[in-house]
């Protein structure tokens, strides 16, 4: 046994995870475990130096819940043995982080064969980080669905995302018990029910108080809406006018347009001679009918009006000159149409806008990560432009089956995010691969429209911070911030961390280095929580009652002081790390209680 592992010899076995991997969303991942969770880990690396080793060895060093073991050669059957080392039968997890999709399934498979073959009885749960979405999608045909999670980077960022680039805070939108759920920074009125998630000012926050002075985190209840046709079919035809309108003004040149204007000169000209004939010629009456004006009208148009010579001459002229116009207005109309089409596929060959936009998000760079964030959007129904410099990129063809324009361009150009209508649209999502072009076309964005909503894909949090900072510095704690920018390992690290949570907590909410969870704990026979009013479940700085689900099925959110819990209700609560302890004592049925443990007055 690793010498480092001894630490770990009375620790409860459910709290330790043994972690494959030394890179920096490894790392990140880690201490998730560690500072958010109680998890006591066991990182597995390859000796000697590299990757962010030496970074995990200061942190064993530092941390009593971190544990390093060293392997000499990286082949599976070396990491599955020090994976079995560092106690493969007593781990509640095994996370395999490594940036190796074929590496890490076939890790995973030696994993669950080395663990049936140990008698492991409950196999520990696998979490696995996988790039290719077509092999991730057909991994649990090999390893069960069984406590496997194989996810994304991609996949676990891109919601945060997607919900900044609409100005909601992350994590965005969370439904839970067929509800909807957000997050906001001030009261929000047209909220069913609301609660207090942190208070705080530029010296700290505090979590789930029960003051709701200087409030910066409100969770906030979606109502029930009746379904709306009028405004969406409105809408829907406001987009299709200016989709048609753009379309006319990029098909037809200037010669065109001169060509069109003169074409309707002469048949309004005609129109009106043929609605004053009565006066010209009394053998032939319209008696001033516009649709039968019109009517002759499109018959000379198209030549088929028979001529007569007993016509007044100013008939006759009108005849003549309209029949001529009609004969070139048909070339010129199936030129456009031509011309339309053959712009629309030079348009779409080159990378070029092909239809307008409005109120939509440009999304830069179609890595592994943007293209998730515009399908994240688009699944959304958000009009979607994406910037993309390789035209060569699979990004490109993902997002355009996703129903995104794509243009193809510098974005740090501003006439390439003049091109795509950044002074219409409602924010810039810059996810390219390096800080310094997502910093820059950031920053040119905001030189065409300056008050552009930006959001930022930087991979150092500590940098990240500064810049949103520094970009929202004339912007009190109160409001919302109009730049967003984040760590994509920082925010995977702790998607993946929650994977490995229990299986209580739904949701986890960060609020400026700290964390409030959203958990649901079943209340058992003769617990203390078992017969109490629903309010004496909530206790300020710990935990908060959300909503009870009745054994029935029955749902009651935000619970009066008149409705009592009873055993086999599922209380939903916003909580601590440390309220959550609480909830699921006060769940479980009373014991004595023992010296220094104090049962909670609920009388």
């Amino acid at each position: 046994m690793h010498p480092r592992q001894a630490r770990f010899e009375d620790a409860r076995p459910d709290r330790r995870v043994i972690v494959v991997g030394d890179n920096g969303l490894t790392l990140r991942f880690i201490r998730n475990l560690i500072d958010n969770f109680a998890f006591c880990v066991i990182a597995v690396i390859p000796a000697g130096p590299g990757g962010q080793r030496s970074e995990l060895r200061r942190a064993a060093r530092a941390h009593d819940r971190l544990a390093v073991l060293e392997v000499h050669q990286t082949d599976a059957d070396s990491v599955a043995a020090a994976i079995r080392e560092a106690g493969l039968t007593d781990a509640y997890a095994v996370a395999l982080m490594d940036q190796n999709d074929v590496g890490n399934l076939h890790l995973a498979l030696k994993i669950r064969e080395m663990s049936h073959y140990l008698g492991d009885e409950t196999l520990p749960r696998l979490v696995i980080r996988m790039y290719n979405r077509g092999l991730r999608d057909h991994m649990q045909k090999l390893l069960g669905d069984d406590g496997v999670f194989v996810k994304s980077d991609a996949d676990m960022v891109a919601r945060t995302y997607a919900a900044a680039a609409l100005e909601q805070i992350p994590p965005g939108d969370i439904d839970i018990w067929d509800r909807r759920l957000y997050l906001a920074r001030a009261v929000d009125p047209r909220a069913q029910a609301q609660w207090v998630v942190a208070t705080g000012n530029e010296f700290g926050v505090d979590m789930i108080p029960d003051d709701a002075d200087e409030a910066v985190r409100l969770l906030c209840l979606e109502p029930v809406a009746a379904r709306r046709w009028v405004r969406p079919m409105w809408e829907a035809v406001a987009q299709w006018s200016r989709q048609w309108l753009h379309t006319l003004r990029r098909t037809f040149s200037k010669g065109l347009w001169m060509a069109a204007a003169v074409l309707m000169a002469v048949m309004l000209g005609g129109m009106t001679t043929l609605l004053t004939v009565d006066s010209l010629n009394g053998s032939r009456k319209v008696d001033g009918d516009f649709w039968d004006a019109l009517y002759m009208l499109a018959m000379m148009a198209a030549g088929g009006a028979d001529p007569d010579t007993t016509d007044h001459w100013e008939l006759r002229l009108t005849h003549v000159v309209v029949v001529v116009s009609g004969a070139l207005l048909i070339p010129v109309v199936t030129g456009a149409i031509v011309q339309a089409v053959v712009e629309r596929r030079y348009a779409l060959a080159e990378g070029r806008m092909v239809r307008a936009v409005r109120d939509h998000v440009i999304v830069v760079g179609l890595g592994n990560m943007g293209t998730r964030v515009v399908e994240t959007l688009r699944d959304r129904r958000i009009p979607v432009v994406a910037i993309e410099k390789d035209r060569d990129a699979i990004g490109v063809r993902a997002a355009r089956a996703a129903g995104a324009q794509v243009l193809l361009g510098d974005a740090s150009r501003p006439e390439t995010l003049q091109e795509a209508e950044v002074k219409y649209s409602r924010s810039l999502v810059a996810m390219a691969k390096q800080d310094s072009a997502n910093l820059e076309t950031a920053l040119s964005g905001l030189e065409c429209k300056p008050d552009l909503r930006t959001v930022m894909r930087i991979y150092n949090p500590e940098f990240a911070s500064l810049i949103r900072r520094n970009l929202n510095r004339n912007r009190s704690l109160h409001e919302a911030s109009q730049h967003s920018s984040y760590s994509a390992p920082q925010v995977a690290a702790g998607s993946f961390a929650r994977e490995l949570t229990d299986d209580e907590i739904l949701e986890t909410i960060p609020v400026r280095g700290q964390i409030a969870y959203i958990a649901e704990v079943t209340v058992d026979e003769g617990a203390w929580l078992d017969d109490v009013p629903a309010h004496q479940a909530s206790v300020p700085g710990s935990h908060r009652l959300l909503a009870v689900k009745r054994s029935s099925g029955g749902v009651r959110w935000n619970p009066d002081a008149a409705f009592r819990i009873a055993q086999g209700d599922t209380l939903l609560v916003l909580v601590t790390r440390k309220g959550l302890n609480e909830v699921r004592e006060y769940c479980r049925p009373a014991a004595p209680t023992p010296a220094g443990r104090h049962r909670p007055d609920f009388a």
